[in-house]
């Protein structure tokens, strides 16, 4: 079946518009490039993991094979991001020197790049993390103040609650206590609403000491449960995702509410509980802490033997740890095991190497001591020699400023001339363009005024011949009458945009009724009116119609071989559309080609959609049936909405 479609849309904006828009938006791409450098998809995709996404099964990372997978990226910022993963797990495994090291490189790398200050949002987290760690407590609170005012630019609830937790944490370390329980209230309704993984795990555990330590300063009960119960739901969510290496922190969590309660069996459970979780190769630090734990709370059941025991564990794994501080912790906690149960022989002993660890940690604090002030010194030295080259860096920083200032200006200078000139472009254009639409509208009206020539002579010649038969002079005269009425409302509508329906109907059957008188009525013709349209309130754009029932008549009827029909629909579409439709049952589209109606009606929907700004349209098919059905979508227009267009105009 052969179809031929027309289609006839309009938007909102013209091709100059569209070109504009597109203009800015290549604008836009150019100065953004900047910050495109800083963005990493990957470091994207790690954080969503990390702090939004909710587990069922915990998964265990490995920082250092993230790091790598993020150091081989051919992007700077991943590169950046990298280092940091690698200074996590050195602050971690208490690697304080490299860790240091991997967070200054991220720093130098995220300057070199002139990133946002969004960027340095986890940089300014670790330099908190570490410095908190080593006692730099003025540090951390620095640090984590930053990441907290950059933390207000994006929703990341879980980083949020433990920066605010990190920053009570160094707040009560400085003794700002105030400050400190302000931060921890505000934590405490994010951890809530977090969701379920190993961050939220960890929130727990820090909600958790960080109200224990309330409890220590201000002995209010009530914080001790809170305690508690931060614990207790960290240790039922570690349980129910599989996060078995929490359960440590979790049970040492629970055990310091029962020991100040002086519940010494319950906390020896959980102590036990702690314990069992632990791998010795794995978790030294974890160990000695839960041996001297244990041997404490023996100390306070007088069973000191045990004590003993768990004491001389404790040192076993501070050695492991290399740590001379958790050696002397440990040595002494022993001599007083050995003193307690009466064994002086062994408390000597322990005594003499305690001494000597005493000495060492003497050593080192005061070798410490001395680096610093040495180190203090060639500074102040330093800083004296550089004194007049830092001057002539900053005055050489400021002409290169200066420099990238008048760039900056230029290059905005030169993008406000070309947007201005394309502007005067656009104007300019649209002028020329109101003008060629003025014409076509003066064509169109032609189109309108104009009915074929040929009809009007073929409907003088037929009544020509009436007029000779003078029987048919009453005939003559109603169908002079109605070829005037016809004329008249065709010159009248050429200085109408539109016409009232029943108007319309009125004109259409003049002119078929004058048809059929001279083709001896060899077709006949029918309307049908959906009862909904107000027939004296819907108006239709003039002239639309009659050509296609012409082009139906003079072409599709031609030599038909059984009696022709016309059928004019209209319906409404939806709310806010007029479905009309024109259906014969003529030749076919081959017969009826349609030239003159298509070229009338295509100009006429133009106008209407270029100055209405409708979105009109219309479709030629030939049906399975035969003939030819012409489908016309109107927008719905009033005759109040064709007065205001015609007022606007």
């Amino acid at each position: 079946m052969d179809e031929l479609v027309f289609r006839l849309t309009l938007s909102g904006f013209n091709s100059n518009m569209k070109h504009l828009l597109l203009s800015v938006c290549i604008l836009s791409s150019l100065l953004s490039y900047g910050q495109k450098k800083c963005d990493c998809v990957l470091k994207d995709d790690y954080i969503k993991h990390r702090d939004y996404d909710s587990l069922r099964i915990y998964r265990d990372v490995d920082l250092l094979k993230e790091s790598r997978r993020f150091l081989q990226s051919k992007s700077a910022s991943c590169n950046a991001y990298g280092y940091h993963l690698k200074a996590v797990q050195a602050i971690e495994t208490a690697d304080y020197e490299h860790a240091i090291i991997y967070l200054d490189r991220e720093k130098v790398l995220l300057d070199s790049l002139r990133c946002k200050q969004l960027n340095y949002l986890e940089s300014y987290v670790g330099y908190g993390d570490l410095l908190l760690r080593i006692g730099n407590y003025d540090g951390a609170v620095t640090n984590y103040s930053k990441a907290l005012a950059l933390l207000k630019q994006v929703d990341n609830k879980s980083l949020q609650s433990r920066v605010l937790l990190s920053l009570s944490n160094a707040l009560s370390k400085l003794g700002n206590e105030d400050k400190a329980r302000g931060y921890l209230a505000l934590a405490h309704p994010l951890v809530k609403i977090l969701p379920d993984g190993p961050g939220k795990v960890e929130s727990l555990y820090n909600l958790s000491a960080r109200y224990y330590h309330q409890y220590q300063i201000t002995s209010n009960a009530a914080l001790l449960d809170s305690a508690q119960h931060a614990a207790f739901f960290g240790i039922r969510l570690a349980k129910s995702i599989g996060y078995k290496t929490a359960f440590i922190r979790g049970y040492n969590l629970l055990e310091d509410k029962e020991y100040h309660e002086k519940n010494y069996r319950q906390a020896l459970v959980y102590l036990d509980s702690a314990l069992y979780f632990t791998v010795p190769a794995v978790h030294p630090f974890e160990r000695n802490g839960i041996y001297a734990d244990m041997a404490d709370i023996y100390l306070e059941l007088k069973q000191y033997d045990k004590a003993y025991l768990c004491a001389d564990s404790s040192l076993s794994n501070a050695v492991l740890l290399n740590n001379p501080y958790k050696v002397k912790n440990a040595l002494e906690l022993l001599y007083n095991c050995s003193k307690l149960n009466g064994e002086y022989e062994r408390a000597l002993t322990v005594y003499e190497d305690l001494s000597l660890m005493r000495d060492s940690v003497l050593k080192l604090e005061s070798n410490k001591a001395f680096s610093d002030l040495e180190e203090k010194y060639h500074r102040v030295r330093k800083e004296k020699d550089e004194s007049q080259y830092v001057q002539d860096k900053r005055l050489l920083e400021q002409q290169r400023q200066i420099g990238n200032l008048r760039s900056k200006l230029f290059t905005i200078g030169l993008v406000i001339t070309a947007l201005l000139a394309f502007y005067i472009f656009i104007v300019f254009r649209q002028k020329n363009m109101r003008s060629k639409q003025k014409r076509l509208e003066v064509e169109q009206r032609l189109h309108r005024a104009r009915i074929n020539p040929d009809f009007i002579y073929k409907a003088l010649s037929n009544l020509q011949g009436i007029a000779a038969n003078e029987s048919g002079n009453s005939d003559m005269v109603r169908k002079l009458a109605s070829f005037g009425k016809l004329v008249k409302q065709s010159l009248e509508s050429s200085h109408d945009d539109f016409l009232t329906l029943d108007k319309e109907i009125e004109f259409l059957t003049y002119y078929m009724e004058l048809q059929r008188d001279r083709l001896n009525n060899s077709f006949s013709y029918r309307f049908e009116v959906d009862d909904q349209i107000d027939q004296s309130d819907v108006c239709l754009p003039t002239m639309i119609l009659q050509p296609f029932i012409e082009n139906t008549i003079e072409r599709g009827f031609v030599n038909l071989g059984h009696p022709g029909t016309i059928l004019l629909s209209f319906k409404l579409h939806g709310d806010n559309e007029l479905h009309i439709k024109i259906f014969d049952n003529g030749k076919g589209l081959k017969a009826a080609a349609s030239g003159r109606a298509s070229q009338i009606i295509n100009d006429r929907l133009y106008l209407l959609n270029k100055m209405n700004k409708d979105s009109a349209s219309y479709l030629i098919r030939e049906p399975d049936s035969g003939g030819v059905c012409v489908e016309i979508f109107l927008p719905l227009i009033t005759r109040e909405m064709a007065e205001s267009r015609k007022r606007d105009v």
